[in-house]
């Protein structure tokens, strides 16, 4: 049965899905069609100057490629179920149903760990990553700045995680300084302990042989 292929894809889609890390829309309209400043390191730029216009172009950048990327995730999912979609729309390599789920179970468990682990902790460094293309290539963006608002909305799960970046912080020079005593004290037991009863271990050994010699 002959059915129009854009109209059953938006009815089966769910396009209710969110990218936490997908860039506000009005971050990028405000400044391009109201002409209102974007603050960039900390000062306040007008849209035309071209520090600004370098991060609307990354931020714009990083919006169309995660955009994209939550279609993609739903178009995998239509031809899961609507398998005649497949030759239409996908690679030769994804038409087997074994390669479809094998891919599609492989981005949902990499999603959940960027979502539960990776996101949590970034947050925590003060950290956010966008995506471009650079010269075709798909490449990432590490930016500092202040995230503490959104890192008070974390769910319950990525809450313990940026707990335990901090506890491992908190932590870490405590057990440098221990592991520096234990290495400390295993240098003077080799040393003067272990190494003095081989020595004298050695000597007794020697005269035995000294002894043995003479005997013959």
């Amino acid at each position: 049965e002959p059915r129009p292929v854009a109209e059953n894809l938006v009815r089966i889609a769910d396009l209710g899905q969110v990218d936490e890390e997908l860039p506000k829309p009005k971050k990028m309209l405000e400044p391009l069609l109201l002409d209102k400043p974007l603050l960039v390191d900390g000062q306040l730029l007008p849209a035309d100057n071209p520090r600004a216009l370098i991060q609307l172009e990354v931020i714009v950048s990083d919006w169309l490629i995660r955009t994209a990327e939550l279609l993609s995730g739903e178009i995998l999912s239509a031809c899961a179920e609507w398998p005649e979609l497949r030759r239409y729309l996908l690679k030769k390599e994804l038409i087997s149903t074994r390669e479809l789920e094998r891919l599609r179970n492989q981005l949902n468990s990499e999603t959940r760990w960027k979502e539960l682990i990776q996101r949590p902790i970034r947050m925590y460094e003060s950290k956010r990553m966008f995506f471009r293309f650079n010269n075709g290539y798909l490449k990432t963006l590490i930016v500092t700045e202040t995230r503490d608002e959104e890192l008070k909305q974390l769910n319950w799960v990525q809450q313990q995680v940026a707990l335990l970046v901090e506890a491992r912080d908190a932590i870490s020079p405590q057990l440098q300084v221990i592991v520096r005593t234990i290495g400390n004290l295993m240098v003077v037991l080799l040393t003067n302990v272990l190494g003095r009863a081989i020595g004298l271990v050695g000597r007794g050994i020697a005269q035995g042989m000294g002894r043995t010699l003479s005997r013959g």
